[in-house]
C-alpha cells in the first residue's frame, strides 16, 4: 500500500508541474478549467479530512498557496 501512495505522489506531482509550467500562456478558459479541477481536489480533500487526525486543511494557507499560482482567486 505504501509503494502505491508513493507512486500515486509521484504522478500527482509531474501532472501538477505539467499543467502549470506555461500557465502565463494558457486563455482564461484554459486556466478556468485548470482552477474547477484543483477546487475539485479541495472539496474531496475536504471530504477525506475525516480521516486525518491530527491535521487539518487551513484554508487561508491553501488560498495563499493557490493566489501564488493563480493570482487572486475569488469564490
Amino acid at each position: 500500500m505504501e509503494k502505491e501512495k508513493k507512486e500515486l505522489i509521484k504522478k500527482f506531482k509531474v501532472v501538477v508541474e505539467d499543467l502549470l509550467d506555461n500557465y502565463e500562456l494558457y486563455t482564461d478558459e484554459e486556466k478556468a478549467k485548470i482552477k474547477e479541477i484543483f477546487q475539485k481536489v479541495a472539496d474531496l480533500n475536504t471530504i477525506l479530512d475525516k480521516y486525518d487526525i491530527d491535521t487539518k486543511l487551513n484554508l487561508a494557507e491553501y488560498l495563499a498557496a493557490c493566489g501564488q499560482y493563480f493570482g487572486t482567486i475569488c469564490y
